[in-house]
C-alpha cells in the first residue's frame, strides 16, 4: 500500500491574506506610506487579484479599519461588565485592551495610530460612529458615578489610548510591556479618577 504524502494545510483566501498583509504595514508604516503592490507582494497575490477583491487603495483602506475596530470591539467592548463599579471596568477593558495588543499586535497598533489616512466610506463612517458613541456612554456613566473627573471625551479617551499606545510602541520584551502596561493602566485609573 502507497503512503500519502502528508498534506500541506490549505493556505488563507487571497482576501484574507491582502487584509492581513495590509494591516500589517499599514500599521508599521502608516496608510499614506504603503503602495498597493506592497500589500500585493507581501500578500503573495498578483495586483489583479488584489484589485478585483479591493477596487481601490481607498477601499482596501476602509476594509482595514472595519476589520481592526471590530475585533478590537468584540475583544473589549462587546461583552461588557454592566453592573460593576467603573474601576472595576476600567480594569477589565485595560487587561481586555493589553490582552487583544499582544494577539493581534499589529491590528492594536493600526488602531492606535492616527490619522488613517484616507476617506471614510458610509460603513466605516458608521461604524466609528457607533463605537465613539458606546466608548463615550461608557466613561459618560464614570462621570456620572461620580468615579471619574467630568472631562472632555477626547481628554478621557487621549488619557487611556494615549498612553497605551505610547507602552504598545516601545521595544522592549514581551514581558517587560506588560509589566509597563500594568503600571500604566494603574495611572491612567488614578489622572481619570484624580484629574480637576
Amino acid at each position: 500500500m502507497l503512503k500519502r504524502a502528508p498534506s500541506k494545510p490549505p493556505r488563507p483566501d487571497p482576501e484574507e491574506r491582502i487584509l492581513a498583509a495590509a494591516i500589517e504595514l499599514f500599521a508599521a508604516e502608516g496608510y499614506a506610506s504603503v503602495a498597493v503592490p506592497e500589500v500585493a507582494a507581501r500578500a503573495g497575490v498578483g495586483l489583479g487579484t488584489l484589485y478585483q477583491r479591493f477596487p481601490s487603495k481607498e477601499a482596501l483602506g476602509n476594509a482595514v479599519f472595519r476589520r481592526c475596530k471590530r475585533a478590537w470591539a468584540a475583544a473589549t467592548l462587546d461583552i461588557w461588565p454592566e453592573g460593576e463599579p467603573p474601576e472595576t471596568q476600567f480594569r477589565l477593558y485595560w487587561q481586555r485592551l493589553c490582552a487583544f495588543a499582544e494577539k493581534h499586535r499589529d491590528m492594536a497598533l493600526y488602531n492606535e495610530r492616527n490619522p488613517i489616512g484616507h476617506v471614510y466610506d458610509a460603513e466605516s463612517l458608521a461604524l466609528r460612529e457607533e463605537l465613539d458613541r458606546r466608548s463615550e456612554a461608557v466613561l459618560r456613566a464614570w462621570v456620572k458615578a461620580g468615579a471619574v473627573a467630568d472631562l472632555p471625551f477626547e481628554v478621557m479617551a487621549g488619557l487611556i489610548h494615549g498612553s497605551f499606545q505610547r507602552i504598545l510602541e516601545l521595544s522592549v520584551p514581551a514581558r517587560q510591556r506588560r509589566s509597563l502596561m500594568d503600571e500604566t493602566g494603574r495611572a491612567v485609573w488614578r489622572a481619570l479618577s484624580k484629574a480637576d
